[in-house]
Protein backbone atom coordinates (compact mmCIF):
# COMPACT_ATOMS: atom_id res chain seq x y z
CA UNK A 1 0.00 0.00 0.00
CA UNK A 2 2.94 2.33 1.03
CA UNK A 3 4.43 1.72 -2.48
CA UNK A 4 0.92 1.98 -4.30
CA UNK A 5 0.96 6.10 -2.59
CA UNK A 6 4.37 6.79 -3.71
CA UNK A 7 3.74 5.76 -6.72
CA UNK A 8 0.82 8.19 -7.18
CA UNK A 9 2.30 10.75 -4.98
CA UNK A 10 5.67 10.64 -7.20
CA UNK A 11 2.78 10.62 -10.10
CA UNK A 12 1.44 13.56 -8.92
CA UNK A 13 4.64 15.82 -8.12
CA UNK A 14 5.49 15.27 -12.14
CA UNK A 15 2.82 16.38 -12.84
CA UNK A 16 2.77 19.77 -11.22
CA UNK A 17 6.34 19.75 -12.11
CA UNK A 18 5.08 19.58 -15.63
CA UNK A 19 2.21 22.29 -15.04
CA UNK A 20 4.19 24.97 -13.62
CA UNK A 21 6.87 24.63 -16.70
CA UNK A 22 4.05 25.13 -18.80
CA UNK A 23 2.78 28.20 -17.42
CA UNK A 24 5.88 29.62 -16.95
CA UNK A 25 7.25 28.94 -20.42
CA UNK A 26 10.49 27.69 -19.24
CA UNK A 27 11.99 24.36 -20.42
CA UNK A 28 12.85 21.01 -18.10
CA UNK A 29 16.90 21.45 -16.89
CA UNK A 30 19.75 19.80 -15.94
CA UNK A 31 22.39 21.26 -13.93
CA UNK A 32 25.94 19.43 -13.62
CA UNK A 33 29.37 20.82 -12.21
CA UNK A 34 30.63 24.10 -11.70
CA UNK A 35 33.13 27.02 -13.14
CA UNK A 36 32.70 29.81 -15.70
CA UNK A 37 31.66 29.99 -18.63
CA UNK A 38 28.50 28.03 -18.19
CA UNK A 39 27.48 25.54 -21.05
CA UNK A 40 24.60 25.25 -22.15
CA UNK A 41 23.69 21.58 -24.33
CA UNK A 42 20.83 22.20 -26.28
CA UNK A 43 19.71 18.49 -28.06
CA UNK A 44 18.14 18.14 -31.60
CA UNK A 45 14.55 17.21 -32.51
CA UNK A 46 13.05 13.98 -31.52
CA UNK A 47 15.81 13.34 -28.65
CA UNK A 48 16.66 14.66 -24.89
CA UNK A 49 18.96 16.08 -22.87
CA UNK A 50 20.08 12.62 -22.27
CA UNK A 51 21.93 12.91 -25.75
CA UNK A 52 24.41 14.72 -24.12
CA UNK A 53 25.38 12.57 -20.73
CA UNK A 54 28.72 11.36 -21.61
CA UNK A 55 29.41 14.75 -23.00
CA UNK A 56 28.41 16.47 -20.32
CA UNK A 57 30.10 14.46 -17.46
CA UNK A 58 33.62 15.27 -19.05
CA UNK A 59 32.78 18.88 -19.30
CA UNK A 60 31.38 18.88 -15.47
CA UNK A 61 34.62 18.39 -14.57
CA UNK A 62 35.64 22.28 -15.09
CA UNK A 63 32.25 23.79 -16.02
CA UNK A 64 29.04 24.21 -14.60
CA UNK A 65 26.94 22.20 -17.61
CA UNK A 66 23.05 23.05 -18.20
CA UNK A 67 21.23 20.39 -20.17
CA UNK A 68 18.17 21.39 -21.54
CA UNK A 69 15.26 19.52 -22.92
CA UNK A 70 13.39 21.31 -26.17
CA UNK A 71 9.28 22.32 -26.03
CA UNK A 72 7.56 18.79 -26.45
CA UNK A 73 10.65 16.91 -25.75
CA UNK A 74 11.82 15.04 -22.53
CA UNK A 75 10.06 16.76 -19.46
CA UNK A 76 9.41 19.89 -21.26
CA UNK A 77 5.88 20.02 -22.00
CA UNK A 78 5.05 21.01 -25.50
CA UNK A 79 4.28 24.67 -26.13
CA UNK A 80 0.89 25.91 -27.01
CA UNK A 81 2.16 28.06 -30.27
CA UNK A 82 3.49 26.20 -33.18
CA UNK A 83 6.79 24.28 -32.94
CA UNK A 84 9.36 26.40 -34.44
CA UNK A 85 12.74 28.02 -34.32
CA UNK A 86 12.09 31.33 -32.96
CA UNK A 87 9.60 29.59 -30.61
CA UNK A 88 12.04 27.03 -28.82
CA UNK A 89 14.68 30.41 -28.98
CA UNK A 90 12.45 31.92 -26.56
CA UNK A 91 11.64 29.44 -24.54
CA UNK A 92 15.59 29.09 -23.60
CA UNK A 93 16.37 32.63 -23.42
CA UNK A 94 13.40 32.80 -20.84
CA UNK A 95 14.87 29.99 -18.91
CA UNK A 96 18.24 31.58 -19.27
CA UNK A 97 16.87 34.76 -17.80
CA UNK A 98 15.64 33.09 -14.66
CA UNK A 99 18.58 30.90 -13.95
CA UNK A 100 20.68 34.13 -14.30
CA UNK A 101 23.08 32.93 -16.87
CA UNK A 102 24.77 35.11 -19.24
CA UNK A 103 28.04 34.89 -21.49
CA UNK A 104 27.77 31.09 -21.41
CA UNK A 105 29.11 28.85 -24.48
CA UNK A 106 25.49 27.60 -26.56
CA UNK A 107 26.32 24.16 -27.77
CA UNK A 108 23.03 22.83 -30.14
CA UNK A 109 23.20 19.70 -32.24
CA UNK A 110 21.56 19.88 -35.53
CA UNK A 111 18.13 22.03 -35.01
CA UNK A 112 19.72 22.41 -31.56
CA UNK A 113 22.12 24.61 -33.43
CA UNK A 114 19.89 26.46 -34.81
CA UNK A 115 18.31 27.02 -31.39
CA UNK A 116 21.72 27.98 -30.39
CA UNK A 117 22.26 30.56 -33.37
CA UNK A 118 18.84 31.88 -33.14
CA UNK A 119 19.33 32.62 -29.43
CA UNK A 120 23.11 34.18 -29.58
CA UNK A 121 21.28 36.76 -32.14
CA UNK A 122 18.36 37.77 -30.45
CA UNK A 123 19.89 37.88 -26.66
CA UNK A 124 23.40 38.38 -27.20
CA UNK A 125 24.55 38.79 -23.93
CA UNK A 126 23.68 34.85 -23.46
CA UNK A 127 26.19 33.62 -25.49
CA UNK A 128 30.23 34.41 -25.04
CA UNK A 129 30.31 31.70 -28.10
CA UNK A 130 28.26 28.76 -30.15
CA UNK A 131 29.05 25.58 -30.46
CA UNK A 132 26.77 24.59 -33.75
CA UNK A 133 27.54 20.46 -34.29
CA UNK A 134 26.56 18.77 -37.82
CA UNK A 135 24.40 21.40 -38.93
CA UNK A 136 24.08 23.72 -41.81
CA UNK A 137 21.99 27.23 -41.35
CA UNK A 138 19.03 26.58 -43.88
CA UNK A 139 18.01 23.41 -45.65
CA UNK A 140 19.18 22.94 -49.37
CA UNK A 141 15.55 21.58 -50.93
CA UNK A 142 13.70 22.38 -53.81
CA UNK A 143 9.87 22.29 -53.68
CA UNK A 144 9.56 19.10 -55.17
CA UNK A 145 11.88 17.39 -52.62
CA UNK A 146 10.08 18.82 -50.29
CA UNK A 147 6.51 18.00 -51.36
CA UNK A 148 7.81 14.25 -51.36
CA UNK A 149 9.17 14.76 -47.73
CA UNK A 150 5.49 16.21 -46.69
CA UNK A 151 4.20 13.17 -48.35
CA UNK A 152 6.02 10.70 -46.64
CA UNK A 153 6.23 12.21 -43.08
CA UNK A 154 2.00 12.54 -43.51
CA UNK A 155 1.33 8.85 -45.46
CA UNK A 156 4.00 6.91 -43.31
CA UNK A 157 4.70 8.92 -40.57
CA UNK A 158 6.51 5.80 -38.69
CA UNK A 159 8.81 4.94 -41.50
CA UNK A 160 9.81 8.15 -42.07
CA UNK A 161 10.66 8.50 -38.68
CA UNK A 162 12.54 5.12 -38.94
CA UNK A 163 14.58 6.34 -42.02
CA UNK A 164 15.33 9.40 -40.26
CA UNK A 165 16.44 7.74 -36.90
CA UNK A 166 18.36 4.65 -37.84
CA UNK A 167 20.58 6.27 -39.52
CA UNK A 168 21.97 8.37 -37.56
CA UNK A 169 24.80 7.21 -36.05
CA UNK A 170 27.28 4.49 -36.52
CA UNK A 171 26.22 2.35 -34.08
CA UNK A 172 23.04 0.37 -35.69
CA UNK A 173 21.72 -0.55 -32.03
CA UNK A 174 21.86 2.96 -31.34
CA UNK A 175 20.11 4.31 -34.20
CA UNK A 176 17.14 1.70 -33.35
CA UNK A 177 17.31 2.89 -29.73
CA UNK A 178 17.15 6.39 -31.16
CA UNK A 179 13.79 5.81 -34.00
CA UNK A 180 12.08 4.39 -30.83
CA UNK A 181 13.18 7.30 -28.76
CA UNK A 182 11.67 9.56 -30.93
CA UNK A 183 8.44 7.72 -31.08
CA UNK A 184 7.93 9.39 -27.42
CA UNK A 185 7.71 12.23 -28.79
CA UNK A 186 4.16 13.21 -29.70
CA UNK A 187 3.26 13.24 -33.83
CA UNK A 188 1.82 16.47 -34.28
CA UNK A 189 4.84 18.38 -32.27
CA UNK A 190 7.70 15.71 -34.05
CA UNK A 191 5.98 16.50 -37.60
CA UNK A 192 5.84 20.34 -37.05
CA UNK A 193 9.28 20.22 -35.94
CA UNK A 194 10.54 18.40 -39.12
CA UNK A 195 8.11 21.08 -41.36
CA UNK A 196 9.57 23.88 -39.68
CA UNK A 197 13.49 22.42 -40.17
CA UNK A 198 12.51 22.12 -43.89
CA UNK A 199 11.74 25.75 -44.30
CA UNK A 200 14.22 27.05 -41.40
CA UNK A 201 16.81 29.62 -42.93
CA UNK A 202 18.99 31.75 -40.81
CA UNK A 203 21.55 33.11 -43.57
CA UNK A 204 19.67 36.69 -43.33
CA UNK A 205 20.09 37.03 -39.77
CA UNK A 206 23.70 35.34 -38.85
CA UNK A 207 24.88 37.91 -41.06
CA UNK A 208 24.91 39.96 -38.35
CA UNK A 209 25.86 37.20 -35.40
CA UNK A 210 29.11 38.73 -33.73
CA UNK A 211 29.43 36.12 -31.49
CA UNK A 212 32.32 33.30 -32.61
CA UNK A 213 30.93 30.55 -34.06
CA UNK A 214 32.58 26.90 -34.21
CA UNK A 215 30.88 24.48 -36.36
CA UNK A 216 32.00 20.66 -35.59
CA UNK A 217 31.06 18.63 -39.02
CA UNK A 218 31.41 15.39 -39.40
CA UNK A 219 32.67 14.14 -43.03
CA UNK A 220 28.90 14.12 -44.45
CA UNK A 221 28.58 17.78 -43.89
CA UNK A 222 32.02 18.98 -44.44
CA UNK A 223 33.51 16.57 -46.75
CA UNK A 224 37.40 15.49 -46.85
CA UNK A 225 39.09 18.10 -49.45
CA UNK A 226 37.04 20.61 -49.02
CA UNK A 227 38.52 24.38 -47.42
CA UNK A 228 36.53 25.55 -44.72
CA UNK A 229 36.30 28.69 -46.88
CA UNK A 230 34.29 26.86 -48.82
CA UNK A 231 32.58 25.15 -46.40
CA UNK A 232 32.09 28.44 -44.48
CA UNK A 233 29.91 29.56 -47.36
CA UNK A 234 27.93 26.49 -48.30
CA UNK A 235 26.36 25.43 -45.03
CA UNK A 236 25.54 29.15 -44.53
CA UNK A 237 27.84 30.42 -41.87
CA UNK A 238 29.04 34.31 -42.92
CA UNK A 239 28.88 35.85 -39.73
CA UNK A 240 30.06 39.33 -38.94
CA UNK A 241 32.28 37.41 -36.29
CA UNK A 242 34.80 34.73 -36.44
CA UNK A 243 33.52 31.14 -37.67
CA UNK A 244 36.19 28.23 -37.16
CA UNK A 245 34.97 24.94 -38.43
CA UNK A 246 36.26 21.67 -37.10
CA UNK A 247 35.69 18.58 -39.45
CA UNK A 248 35.25 14.73 -36.59
CA UNK A 249 36.38 12.12 -38.66
CA UNK A 250 34.29 8.30 -38.20
CA UNK A 251 31.09 9.47 -36.78
CA UNK A 252 27.62 9.79 -37.97
CA UNK A 253 25.36 12.53 -37.64
CA UNK A 254 24.53 11.72 -33.43
CA UNK A 255 28.05 13.05 -32.89
CA UNK A 256 27.11 13.39 -29.18
CA UNK A 257 26.78 9.46 -28.45
CA UNK A 258 29.37 8.52 -31.23
CA UNK A 259 32.46 10.55 -30.38
CA UNK A 260 32.05 11.94 -27.36
CA UNK A 261 35.20 12.38 -26.10
CA UNK A 262 36.13 14.33 -29.77
CA UNK A 263 33.50 16.49 -29.37
CA UNK A 264 33.65 17.38 -25.21
CA UNK A 265 37.57 18.19 -26.02
CA UNK A 266 36.54 20.81 -28.85
CA UNK A 267 33.58 22.11 -26.64
CA UNK A 268 36.27 22.32 -23.54
CA UNK A 269 38.70 24.51 -25.86
CA UNK A 270 36.24 27.14 -26.43
CA UNK A 271 35.18 27.47 -23.71
CA UNK A 272 38.60 27.49 -22.16
CA UNK A 273 39.21 30.29 -24.20
CA UNK A 274 36.63 32.83 -23.48
CA UNK A 275 37.30 35.54 -20.89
Amino acid sequence: MRRVIGVVVAGTLALGAAGALAASGLLATEVHGAGAPTIVLIHSIGGSSADWSAVASRLAEHHRVVLVDLPGHGRSPASSSKPSVAEASAALARTLSKMKIERAVLVGHSYGALVALQTALDRPKSAAAVVAVDASTFMAADSERLAQAERFLTERYMAYVEAVFTGMSNDKDLGDSLAARAMNVPQPVLSAYFRDSWREDLRPKIRSLKAPVFLVATEATWPAGESWTSARRRLGYETAGPAVGYRVVGSGHMVPLDQPDSLAAVIGDVASRRP
